[in-house]
């Protein structure tokens, strides 16, 4: 077991992963130690923007990881819409669970940036680059290292699929400065987007687990939850090596019991029973598959 350690205000959060384990999950702890005793997140060495600078500061003095969450989506609130001609193939990201597009302009030798999600949450982190890198040179944006969203505090909020898409999103908004800096219009290449080496060799953050730790049906269960519900929080955890021998166990290469928990804005308001349904609905034909799956699933603030 590792643990990060990361300062924000008079808060303490531990982010904890184990890569041998069959286990997928994001889990914020808190914990309560003395400002002075913990090491604030020095940003000397990210690459910050002067406004992507002050949105970190910003989101460092902000003490808790739910708040930190609502003003991402007060950020998707306040995004300047992005002309529907401007949402094509061309200026979509790849890699997303959501659909995203950015699109980059060249003003007076600064770039500047417009962008779009269909989900709030990632609408707020595509706010959190535009606002951040538009009005920044072509050199300032290449600098930015990835590595500032943690910094900021906001890795408790991103599950894997999300950190992947924070990622490629970046990734593609530098690909796009690079184009406009070599004269080549706003325009990315074809190629250059179809091919997705740039950000998906790239490691995720090293707290960030990925659903490579789980088998092929595991993966892919997260994979279907973090589209279908857009999680705040999630934990798959295999535990078909508990149940080795049960005569009703069945699954593919082993994998038969799970449990989950998962907490969502969309369970608010929903009971219990309704909540498992809404699971069971979404995994669709996994539940064939497997044998069991316990669930605790929760809107924020339960």
């Amino acid at each position: 077991m590792q643990t990060l350690l990361l300062c924000a205000g008079a808060a303490t959060t531990a982010l904890a992963y184990a890569p041998g384990p069959r286990i997928a999950q994001t889990q914020p702890w808190a914990s309560r130690m003395p400002a002075a005793s913990c090491m604030a997140a020095d940003t000397s060495q990210l690459g910050l923007t002067p406004a992507l600078e002050k949105t970190v500061r910003g989101f460092q003095m902000v003490p808790d990881q739910k708040l930190r969450y609502q003003q991402l989506l007060f950020l998707a609130k306040k995004l300047e819409p992005m002309d529907a001609a401007l949402q094509t193939e061309a200026n979509k990201v790849p890699g997303c669970l959501s659909t995203v597009f950015v699109h980059a302009t060249l003003d007076g030798g600064t770039v500047r940036y417009v962008g779009e999600s269909d989900a709030q949450l990632t609408k707020g982190l595509v706010a959190l680059l535009v606002n951040g890198l538009s009005g920044a040179t072509v050199e300032q944006v290449q600098a930015v290292k990835p590595e500032f969203v943690q910094a900021a505090g906001l890795a408790q909020s991103l599950t894997p699929g999300r950190n992947n898409g924070f990622l490629n999103m970046l990734a593609m908004m530098k690909r796009q400065a690079a184009a406009l800096g070599a004269g080549a219009g706003s325009a990315v290449d074809e190629g250059e987007e179809e091919s997705s080496s740039p950000t998906t060799s790239r490691a995720p953050p090293p707290q960030m687990m990925s659903a490579a730790g789980l088998g092929p049906v595991g993966a892919r269960m997260v994979a279907t939850l973090e589209e279908a519900f857009d999680p705040i929080e999630m934990r798959l955890v295999d535990e078909s090596d508990q149940h080795a021998g049960h005569a009703g166990a069945k699954g593919l290469n082993g994998e038969s019991h799970f449990a989950l928990r998962i907490v969502s804005d969309t369970f608010s308001g929903m009971r219990g029973l309704k909540r498992h349904q809404a699971v069971y609905a979404a995994l669709g034909d996994d539940m064939k598959v497997i044998h069991a799956l316990s669930i605790k699933a929760t809107a924020p603030g339960e």
